[in-house]
């Protein structure tokens, strides 16, 4: 098992991986980690383990449900099954996003799902390209074609479709969840804009209280404090915390707008 991969999950992976390769025999291609594993910020406690796994051709209506009972088994042998979460990609299909593609099967949650839609996008490619760790199977890097420039343009969607959206909402902010999402994924944007460089939410949130202005530091602090469990919080009532987030969530996505989209 690759050294970057956290021991506990181990026997889960092994598992896995071998399940695969006894029920999808002709189907099975390879196995790959990214996500807060592949980016060195995986949390025993609480981390998706996010995977790909990419198969030679569509699965047959029996394969399907073969895979199913995959993840069953899975979910009855480790609790850590409930937190996989990853797509089953055709190699015809390596870079392609959402938008490009027809429904297909995945894993929410350690729930098999024959045909929807789950995490597919530049990012995910991008961080496959540079940072996916092997669990079985064959090299997936080198068929990736996602170049910086989609990735770009993916950042770009999120912030102005749906981030410029949900900004205007305010009272998503009384909810820790949205507070966590929202400050640290604007961070961790911020970020990549800027290095050209993928980063867990933590470390982006760790980054941006070394360079952004006093004045937002309460914000991060508090999703961080979310996403950890520890500290203390940084607002006196979740009314001034929701209004304050609101306006750190506007201005930088005013500034990305200026500096990196104009």
């Amino acid at each position: 098992m690759h050294d970057r991969i956290p021991p506990s999950i181990h026997p889960l992976l092994l598992q896995y991986a071998e399940l695969l390769q006894i029920e999808l025999p002709d189907a099975f291609h390879g196995v790959h980690l990214y996500g807060s594993i592949a980016l060195g910020a995986y949390d025993d406690q609480k981390s998706d383990i996010d995977f790909v796994t990419t198969i030679n051709r569509s699965l047959t209506a029996d394969e399907l449900s073969r895979l199913k009972n995959v993840h069953r088994r899975l979910l009855r042998s480790s609790p850590l099954a409930k937190r996989m979460d990853g797509m089953y990609i055709r190699l015809e299909d390596v870079g392609k996003v959402n938008g490009e593609l027809q429904p297909y099967p995945c894993c929410a949650s350690g729930t098999f799902k024959p045909s929807a839609y789950w995490d597919v996008n530049h990012i995910t490619w991008w961080t496959l390209k540079h940072h996916a760790i092997p669990v079985a199977g064959r090299e997936l890097q080198p068929l990736i074609r996602t170049d910086w420039r989609d990735v770009s343009d993916t950042l770009k969607y999120n912030i102005e479709d749906y981030w410029a959206q949900k900004a205007e909402k305010r009272l998503c902010f009384l909810l820790d969840e949205w507070v966590e999402s929202a400050v640290l994924t604007l961070c961790r944007i911020e970020y990549t804009l800027q290095e050209q460089h993928i980063i867990s939410k933590t470390g982006a949130g760790e980054h941006a209280l070394a360079v952004l202005p006093e004045q937002w530091h309460p914000q991060v602090h508090e999703a961080l404090r979310i996403r950890t469990g520890s500290g203390i919080p940084a607002f006196s009532s979740r009314l001034r915390r929701a209004a304050a987030i609101q306006h750190f969530l506007k201005e930088r996505i005013r500034f990305c707008q200026e500096h990196y989209f104009s």
